[in-house]
C-alpha cells in the first residue's frame, strides 16, 4: 500500500513539472528569486517516533511489516521572501500518525527469550493512530544565495534549512484487545493520567512542537518551484502515542469511569496475555520509557508559486 502510493506520489510530481514546463521557456534567463509572497501545497508520508514501535531507527524502516500501512500528511503554506537567502513560511496542514508494536515481529519471532526488547515490544501489542492539525511557523534559509552575487546562488536547484514554533491538536486511537477497529483513547486514562495523586498529570491534547526542516528545491521558470524536504518536529511530552509510563492495576479504573469504559481501557492498557505471550502485567511494570518525549517527522513533496512583487535584482544596489 505504502509503495504503491510513493509511486504515485512520483507521477503526481512529474506533471507538476510537466504542466508547469512551459515557464521553462524564460528560465534561461539568470535570476535570484526578488522579495515577494510565494503560495504553495505540501504532501508526503509521516513517521511517528514515540514509544510504540521499533527501538532503532534501522529497524523501523527494514522490518517487513513496516509498508503494511500508509501514514500521510498535507497542507498549505504562505511563504514571504525577504532576502533570497531568507524567508518567512506559515502553513497548516492535517494528517495521520501511526505506529505498531508489530514491527518487531521479525526479531520477535527469532528471541531466545522473553526478556529480549523487541520481544517485550511486540508482546506489547500496541497499534496507535493519531489524527494531527498543526500550524507553523519557519524561518527558511537559502545559504548558497546569502550573496546573490555569486554565481552559486543563480542555480536553480538549491539546499535550504528551516526552523521554527508549531502548535498542534492531535486524537490518540488504539485498538481494543486483538480487535482491528480504532477507539480513541484519550478519555480511557490508560495510565492513570489525571486520576490524582500516585499517578500521572492529564495531558493536552493541544502541544507545542519545534519543526525543523533540511531539503533541496528547484526553480522552473520564474514562478514555479518544487522540492522535498524532511520535516522533523520535537514536541515536549510523551503521550502522543499514548504510551509514556507504567501499567495501572485494571481495578482502577473502575474506580474513575464507567463499567464499560473501565473493561475497555484494561483491554487496550495490556495485550500481551490476549495473545497468550505472556501473564498480564502487574501494576508498575514498565510499559514505556517517560524519559523521552515523543516526535515525529515527514517527508514532504512541495510545490509553491511564486508571486513577485518585484523584478528588480535590488540586492545589487542594497546590501544587508
Amino acid at each position: 500500500m505504502r509503495a504503491k502510493s510513493i509511486r504515485n506520489l512520483v507521477i503526481l510530481i512529474m506533471v507538476v513539472f510537466t504542466t508547469t514546463s512551459s515557464f521553462a521557456q524564460d528560465a534561461s534567463r539568470i535570476y535570484v528569486e526578488p522579495t515577494g509572497w510565494s503560495l504553495g501545497t505540501t504532501f508526503g508520508l509521516t513517521d511517528l517516533w514515540g514509544d510504540v514501535g521499533t527501538k532503532s531507527i534501522l529497524d523501523h524502516y527494514t522490518n517487513s511489516k513496516y509498508f503494511d500501512r500508509m501514514a500521510i500528511m498535507g497542507g498549505m503554506f504562505g511563504r514571504y521572501t525577504i532576502h533570497p537567502a531568507l524567508a518567512v513560511r506559515m502553513g497548516l496542514s492535517a494528517g495521520t500518525l501511526y505506529a505498531t508494536d508489530e514491527w518487531n515481529y521479525d526479531k520477535a519471532i527469532i528471541s531466545t527469550s522473553q526478556g529480549d526488547d523487541a520481544y517485550q515490544r511486540y508482546a506489547r501489542g500496541q497499534k496507535i493512530r493519531s489524527d494531527i492539525f498543526e500550524g507553523t511557523a519557519m524561518l527558511e534559509l537559502t545559504p548558497f544565495r546569502l550573496n546573490p552575487e555569486k554565481a552559486r546562488a543563480h542555480k536553480k536547484g538549491q539546499l535550504f534549512l528551516g526552523a521554527g514554533l508549531g502548535y498542534f491538536h492531535f486524537t490518540p486511537y488504539n485498538v481494543v484487545g486483538s480487535g482491528t477497529k480504532y477507539r480513541e483513547v484519550y478519555d480511557l486514562h490508560i495510565e492513570g493520567d489525571g486520576f490524582g495523586a500516585g499517578f500521572p498529570d492529564a495531558y493536552k491534547l493541544w502541544q507545542f512542537c519545534v519543526p525543523m526542516v533540511i531539503g533541496y528545491k528547484w526553480d522552473i521558470g520564474m514562478h514555479c518551484n518544487i522540492g522535498i524536504d524532511l520535516t522533523y518536529r520535537k514536541t515536549f511530552f510523551d503521550y502522543l502515542d499514548n504510551v509514556s509510563g507504567k501499567y495501572i492495576d485494571p481495578a482502577e479504573y473502575a474506580k474513575h469511569m464507567s463499567a464499560k469504559d473501565a473493561a475497555i481501557a484494561a483491554a487496550v492498557q495490556d495485550k500481551a496475555y490476549l495473545y497468550k505471550l505472556q501473564q498480564p502485567n502487574v501494576a508498575g511494570n514498565v510499559r514505556g520509557n517517560s524519559g523521552n518525549s515523543d516526535a515525529y517527522t515527514s517527508i514532504n513533496f512541495t510545490f509553491y508559486y511564486k508571486v513577485f512583487s518585484r523584478t528588480k535584482e535590488w540586492w545589487k544596489y542594497h546590501r544587508l
